[in-house]
């Protein structure tokens, strides 16, 4: 018996029917898209007809045609389709006859990693046809097979692959391509390539299952040869990762926060000519630095992780793939803009509670505390309009530990306005958002007194040197007038003592800086903690300025981003 495939797309209110139909030897695909609440007389009637239209002197009408329960009793005319069709049933036109297969596992789009790097880790995304729970059931049960050709290829460089051209793909022949499995296995999307992948070719195959069901099999083939090893000893990351072999136990975690420096903005010509004129556009092409970037975040073995200019993209069809033992959260600036936050934790260490993100312009437009602020803010119209239109955000997520029930984490991820104009803007910025910190950790302990600790992390890219405004006011808990220009102090007038917070927040800066390009270099990233709940035992060393500096600045064929992520313990 041939079958019937069927899939309904609830989310469109309809299903897609699909058979061979086969006449005097000669078989045709059918395939017919319908309403869910159609009756089964329309559909057969729509059914009849396109075979009327594929065959000649074909005679056929809907009453020739027949949908067959599992007891061989016809199924009523006036049934709708999103009742019709199960598994199993038989679909019959005239004396054919074909096996009705209900959503069946299927591979709806499998895209294997531009670039490919020995000794780098290698990755598919795989999507899936289903709603979002059929999705991820199909990913955990799907079988994924890794192949290597045998032939070896010409070497190539890696070259400019610019976001509106089409990559360059070989003149193969891939039929005449032999393959050698090198890896398999049950939801493995990623592998590392070792040495013998280099100048060769990857194909992968994806066998969607469902558990009791096996799909139609997908394959994917690397549209160049794996390009050479690069030089471990040459990897800044390398000593790092070092320090960071091991997962830490219990009483301890490791924290990672890091500006990956999204596509977004280094895919322009600002990027390309201004910015980073020392980086050769192959190296400042995402599709390169995402692969470093994976390599690099998750050999920190991080328990807690904070991102900044984190694109959905990169962050839920990258990382999710290469790192499935983290939760991950994000929140995007904007609908204009592709990136923002994203905070990661280990899913056997932590669960998810609940998020808090806010919009810090929009936040001190309309929290009470800060009502004097906005009013004397808004005494001067072109600087209420630019700090309303600034689109800056503080991600925020609450966390409990599995270890230590009752242990509560508050987790804050920011990237300030980076003007290095606007040192009042990020003061103004940092107190929104610690005030919004300090209010709501009061709240949260108010409304769940079985919370035994609730300790605050706050993290990111402050846009901000130790002496500045921003990071003065956060370390010290008060506004630093004497800082501040004179023209600025008048918007602090009579509300700079209500301003003042109580978090105690220790921090380390000791460093050169973490982030370097060719016109400027300095310490702009952070991780303050909470010195009641947290005590820093360990600071993974950055790498050495020599070693930054062999390739000029950052981002380079080394280093993925213009930044340099903190590690600590």
């Amino acid at each position: 018996m041939s079958f019937c495939f069927i899939r309904t797309y609830e989310n469109h209110n309809c299903l897609q029917i699909e058979f061979k139909y086969t006449k005097n030897h000669i078989e045709i695909d059918l395939l017919s898209i319908r309403d869910l609440k159609e009756s089964l007389e329309t559909t057969f009637k729509r059914i009849a007809l396109n075979l009327r239209k594929r065959f000649e002197n074909l005679s056929i009408d809907e009453t020739d045609i027949n949908l067959l329960d599992k007891e061989n009793q016809i199924v009523s005319l006036e049934t709708k389709n999103i009742d019709a069709w199960k598994e199993s049933y038989t679909f019959r036109i005239k004396d054919q006859e074909f096996k009705v297969v209900l959503n069946l596992p299927s591979v709806k789009k499998l895209n294997l990693t531009k670039v490919l790097i020995a000794g780098m880790p290698a990755f598919v995304k795989c999507e899936f046809e289903g709603d979002e729970l059929t999705q991820k059931i199909i990913e955990d049960k799907s079988i994924f097979k890794w192949y290597l050709s045998n032939t070896v290829y010409d070497p190539v460089d890696l070259i400019e692959q610019e976001s509106d051209k089409k990559p360059k793909k070989l003149s193969i022949n891939m039929d005449t391509i032999t393959w050698s499995l090198i890896d398999q296995g049950v939801s493995k999307q990623m592998i590392y390539l070792n040495e013998s992948c280099e100048n060769r070719l990857i194909k992968v195959e994806c066998y969607p299952k469902d558990g009791q069901r096996e799909g139609i099999a997908v394959e994917t083939v690397s549209v160049s040869p794996v390009l050479k090893q690069i030089d471990k000893d040459k990897l800044p990351m390398t000593q790092r990762h070092m320090q960071t072999k091991n997962l830490l136990d219990s009483n301890s975690i490791r924290v990672v926060t890091y500006n990956v420096l999204a596509n977004c903005y280094s895919d322009t010509s600002l990027a390309k000519t201004d910015l980073y004129p020392y980086c050769p556009l192959e190296y400042l092409d995402f599709k390169y630095r995402k692969i470093l970037l994976i390599n690099e975040i998750k050999h920190y073995n991080a328990d807690i992780i904070f991102l900044q200019e984190c694109e959905t993209e990169f962050l839920e069809g990258d990382l999710r793939i290469a790192m499935p033992d983290y939760t991950s959260k994000s929140k995007v600036k904007g609908e204009r803009t592709k990136e923002g936050e994203a905070i990661l934790f280990r899913s056997d260490r932590f669960k998810f509670i609940e998020s808090f993100d806010i919009g810090l312009s929009q936040e001190l437009q309309i929290n009470p505390i800060f009502s004097r602020l906005w009013e004397n803010i808004s005494k001067d119209p072109e600087k209420k309009k630019f700090i309303a239109d600034r689109g800056t955000i503080l991600q925020v997520a609450q966390i409990e530990s599995l270890e230590n029930p009752g242990h509560h984490l508050l987790l804050a991820n920011t990237h300030l306005f980076f003007h290095p104009e606007a040192d009042f803007i990020r003061l103004l910025q940092s107190i929104v958002a610690i005030k919004y910190i300090e209010e709501l950790k009061l709240k949260i302990q108010r409304k769940n007194p079985d919370i035994k600790k609730l300790g605050v992390l706050f993290a990111g890219d402050f846009n901000s040197d130790p002496p500045s405004q921003a990071f003065q006011y956060i370390f010290s808990k008060q506004i630093p007038i004497s800082l501040m220009k004179n023209e600025d102090k008048d918007f602090i007038s009579e509300c700079d003592g209500h301003l003042a917070h109580s978090l105690d927040l220790g921090v380390y800066a000791d460093f050169p800086f973490t982030n370097c390009i060719g016109t400027f270099e300095g310490i702009l990233d952070y991780v303050f903690f909470e010195n009641d709940f947290f005590e820093l035992t360990k600071v993974v060393p950055l790498p050495s300025i020599e070693k930054v500096k062999e390739n000029t600045a950052l981002p380079s064929v080394y280093v993925p981003s213009d930044h340099l992520a903190l590690v600590f313990d």
